[in-house]
């Protein structure tokens, strides 16, 4: 039934990828993201992926013995994007890394389909409305540029190469995943990027009115903290950031590295900001039935490891 849904140019991949070995995806699992389009629009999907490698320079990317990979987490539209790419021009040690994300690295490059099937002349004079246009063209081609960024992400891990990746980090696979990449040997360096909740609210309203652009959707809020605990216990290096609102610039809350926690100055408030942040989080989700650890046992989730 898999396979029968698939068209015939992407069967032709399967086959010349079965032989294979894939590190953490596998070539049905990546190609699972094009089971809704059509088999031209899957040739053309193909023709967006080499135009995004070549955007990442993945061909230019070193093989390393002990690679990075560096992510954000955090809820949509909490500013991830901006402080990751602050990050990257911040710590030039990065900036040979790959850098993947479904919609900054992906969607945005998607010459093939995203402009010129959904976004061309024709589309956007269809509806008075630009960003109604935006938000079918997203909903079109999310997938595409889902299937884009793991084709590269599992490209990136066989060579071995450092990886930035712009991403929430919420989804179910997300402990195993990272459990992986440990086993494979990367350092793994996360970027927690959290704020209030009427700041993503805010973020959605600047981005619709002032940057005529269709944002991602806000989704459940409460997914973020829920995986606080899987961040701790697998990240090697933390950095935690808090947002105090949209134009201004993040503040660094604390950094976790090498068993310690580290406190610079002027950072104390923006950690309160975040440790009380998570607690509010942690109490709501307690009401729902789920068990969250306290800060102070987040803590110790790292700062054990180095024991």
């Amino acid at each position: 039934m898999y396979l029968r849904r698939l068209g015939c140019f992407i069967l032709c991949l399967i086959c010349s990828l079965q032989a294979e070995e894939y590190v953490l995806f596998s070539p049905e699992q990546i190609l699972s993201y094009l089971l809704s389009y059509s088999d031209q629009e899957q040739e053309e999907i193909v023709k967006d992926l080499q135009v995004v490698r070549s955007v990442c320079k993945l061909k230019e990317a070193s093989t390393q013995n002990r690679p990075v990979y560096l992510a954000t987490a955090g809820n949509s539209n909490s500013r991830k994007s901006t402080i990751l790419e602050r990050f990257i021009k911040e710590n030039p040690v990065y900036q040979t890394g790959v850098y993947l994300d479904p919609d900054e690295r992906a969607l945005k490059f998607m010459v093939h389909t995203y402009y010129a099937q959904s976004l061309n002349a024709l589309q956007t004079a269809s509806s008075p409305y630009y960003l109604n246009v935006q938000q079918a063209a997203y909903e079109k081609w999310r997938a595409a540029s889902r299937y884009i960024t793991f084709s590269l992400l599992e490209e990136a891990l066989q060579k071995k190469t450092t990886i930035i990746h712009g991403t929430t980090l919420t989804e179910a696979y997300v402990p195993e995943f990272l459990q992986k990449l440990k086993a494979e040997g990367y350092h793994i360096t996360l970027v927690l990027c959290y704020s209030e909740d009427d700041l993503r609210t805010e973020a959605v309203q600047y981005k619709q009115d002032e940057q005529k652009s269709y944002p991602s959707p806000l989704g459940d809020a409460k997914i973020f903290p829920e995986k606080m605990s899987t961040y701790f216990q697998y990240a090697d290096t933390l950095y935690l950031y808090w947002s105090d609102d949209l134009l201004s610039e993040e503040r660094l809350a604390a950094i976790f590295d090498k068993g310690e926690m580290i406190l610079r100055e002027g950072c104390a408030c923006a950690l309160n900001h975040f440790m009380s942040k998570y607690e509010e989080d942690r109490d709501a989700l307690i009401l729902e039935g789920k068990t969250l650890p306290t800060w102070e046992e987040l803590m110790q989730i790292y700062l054990k490891k180095s024991k």
